[in-house]
């Protein structure tokens, strides 16, 4: 399936990520999976369609109380993503902005652990 191309707002919208977190925010990208880190906190962000952007927000691991095994907490904020617009990619960039900067619940639901 073939998206449209975002215009030249792409950039703008992903600036204060840069601004905020300087040279110790990662980005990396496997195919349609793109992914931004700081520290050991990480957002996982994929096209859902052809109109909207899904992304998860995955926390530091911590030791699981049951299994005694390492264990990395899922977020997220939107069930159906965010629009691929400008509007919904700053939604976006602000959600990832204030994960990074240690905001969980409420404005962040829980959905899974990895």
């Amino acid at each position: 399936m073939a998206y449209p191309a975002p215009t030249h707002w792409l950039g703008d919208a992903l600036a204060p990520l840069g601004a905020t977190f300087g040279e110790r925010l990662r980005f990396s990208r496997d195919g349609s999976i793109a992914c931004w880190s700081y520290g050991d906190h990480s957002a996982t962000v994929e096209l859902g369609g052809a109109d909207r952007i899904v992304a998860q927000f995955v926390a530091p691991p911590a030791i699981d109380a049951v299994s005694g095994q390492p264990s990395a907490p899922v977020y997220q904020r939107y069930e159906h993503g965010y629009a691929l617009s400008r509007a919904g990619c700053e939604r976006m960039v602000a959600d990832m902005v204030a994960f990074f900067s240690g905001i969980r619940e409420p404005r962040f639901t829980f959905i899974a652990a990895r």
